[in-house]
């Protein structure tokens, strides 16, 4: 077979170099346009667009995996992929706490919106939906009187009915819906601790989102800083329009990023953001989460520095499970009661995809070897 052959039978077992070499391609083109256009010389720019395509990349990786996750949802209806299971925020509670992680207590969990009941829970909670993302299907609450409450850091009341027309409204939202206990930051100064938000590599940690929220759910407002695992500025690594370096890290930040590591070792993908908050009874999870929203600015060096830590995960996961990690997500030993209702799925005498795995986990407490 001639050489062109065989780099054209690579390329098709290959699609991401086939699709990188495209790429350059439409960019040799655009150029050769825009030099027309212009009269000047653009090999400089070309030079820069194919290495910044050559080099690992987060952005790209995450970008990729975003879209290959639609296409996993045809393959995968019955929900057996690790990636198809993290979105379900009350199972990665059960999860945590079966490796010993603090999770919020459960108050009540409704299989509808229809049949929410906010009457019998403590004056102050927090109402979720097991299934979507972002803080405007997260609803805490602080109760004023009779079916009367009021959003937590806003002066908007609601009742019953306003809180279930709003989980209606909102598309994305799927469920079960449940209610849990509204955490309070360390000291008991704040009703909503700060954000701590770290960005795991199978065991490995790439940066740490610190976020503070101070109106529940406006991003206009939210201030943030991007920190290493050791709680060191990013410095020029990271841009974003309400970056705030005044913002401290937590004091429990080592212990927070033990946790990340750990979680980030038993979900079984080689990358995952861990939230967690520090809280006046500890590190509790916040969520896990699979392909974060935002666009921060990453510098070349800082973008190529978390994608070769996500190259690198994907290594050590596969390897681990060739030499006898089970795949897919690993629970621990701990006690973790299920906190669905009583007629998901999950409770069956066959849960099917739900069903836990429980394993003693070495590949979770150990960093991956080389």
């Amino acid at each position: 077979m001639s050489a062109p052959g065989v780099r054209q039978r690579i390329k098709r077992l290959v699609p991401p170099i086939a699709r990188r070499d495209e790429q350059i391609r439409e960019l040799k083109r655009q150029l050769q346009r825009a030099t027309r256009d212009s009269g000047q010389e653009s090999e400089e720019e070309l030079t820069a667009l194919r290495a910044s395509l050559e080099r690992p990349s987060l952005q790209r990786s995450l970008d990729d995996l975003r879209r290959s996750v639609v296409s996993l949802r045809a393959v995968d209806p019955d929900q057996a992929h690790p990636l198809r299971q993290l979105p379900f925020k009350l199972r990665n509670y059960r999860l945590a706490a079966s490796h010993g992680i603090a999770v919020p207590e459960i108050y009540a969990a409704w299989s509808t919106v229809d049949e929410i009941d906010l009457s019998g829970l403590p004056d102050e909670f927090v109402v979720k939906s097991d299934g979507g993302a972002g803080g405007h299907g997260v609803l805490p609450l602080r109760r004023d009187g009779e079916d009367r409450y009021t959003l937590v850091s806003t002066d908007r009341v609601m009742t019953s009915e306003d809180v279930r027309e709003r989980l209606r409204g909102i598309s994305t939202l799927s469920g079960p819906y449940f209610a849990e206990e509204l955490l309070r930051g360390a000291g008991g100064g704040t009703a909503i601790p700060e954000d701590v938000k770290l960005f795991a590599f199978y065991g490995e940690i790439g940066q740490v989102l610190l976020r503070q929220m101070p109106e529940h759910a406006n991003l206009r407002k939210a201030n943030y800083r991007f920190v290493d695992e050791h709680g060191e500025d990013l410095g020029d690594g990271v841009w974003d329009a309400r970056l705030d370096r005044s913002i401290e890290p937590p004091t429990g930040l080592a212990t927070m990023v033990d946790v990340a590591k750990h979680l980030s070792r038993a979900v079984g993908v080689p990358f995952v953001r861990v939230d967690l908050y520090e809280t006046d009874r500890g590190v509790v999870l916040g969520e896990i989460t699979r392909v974060p929203g935002g666009k921060p600015q990453y510098s070349a060096e800082h973008d190529a520095f978390m994608g070769q830590l996500y190259e690198d995960a994907r290594w050590h996961l596969e390897r681990d499970i060739v030499t006898g990690r089970p795949p897919g997500i690993l629970h621990g030993l701990h006690e973790a009661p299920n906190p669905y209702p009583a007629d998901h799925i999950s409770q069956r005498p066959d849960p099917g995809t739900w069903a836990v795995r429980r394993e003693p986990c070495p590949w979770c407490a150990e960093a991956p070897q080389a």
